[in-house]
């Protein structure tokens, strides 16, 4: 791990970003295969709060994030966010 990382602890690696990008990009992928249209920026932000919290071993990411975001799309965002974390077509 780089020391730069210790003094800038709220930047990502090149590697942290590639994981967060694979990990949307199969989400979003997930959710077609299964007829669900997910919002990618909403995904995104969700991938992102887990991460940041600790959450980086990118299978229980993706998990984790899967049923998070499937929840959501049930329930209503819990950030109050108005937009529809599934899309509709």
């Amino acid at each position: 791990m780089s020391t730069d990382r210790q003094f800038y602890p709220e930047v990502l690696s090149a590697e942290d970003l590639k994981m967060l990008h694979e990990t949307v990009h199969d989400l979003l992928e997930a959710g077609r295969e299964l007829h669900r249209e997910r919002d990618p920026e909403y995904v995104a932000k969700i991938v992102l709060r887990l991460y940041r919290i600790g959450l980086t071993e990118p299978g229980k990411l993706f998990r984790l994030a899967s049923m998070m975001a499937d929840r959501e799309a049930e329930v209503g965002h819990s950030a109050g966010d108005d937009r529809p974390l599934v899309r509709q077509s």
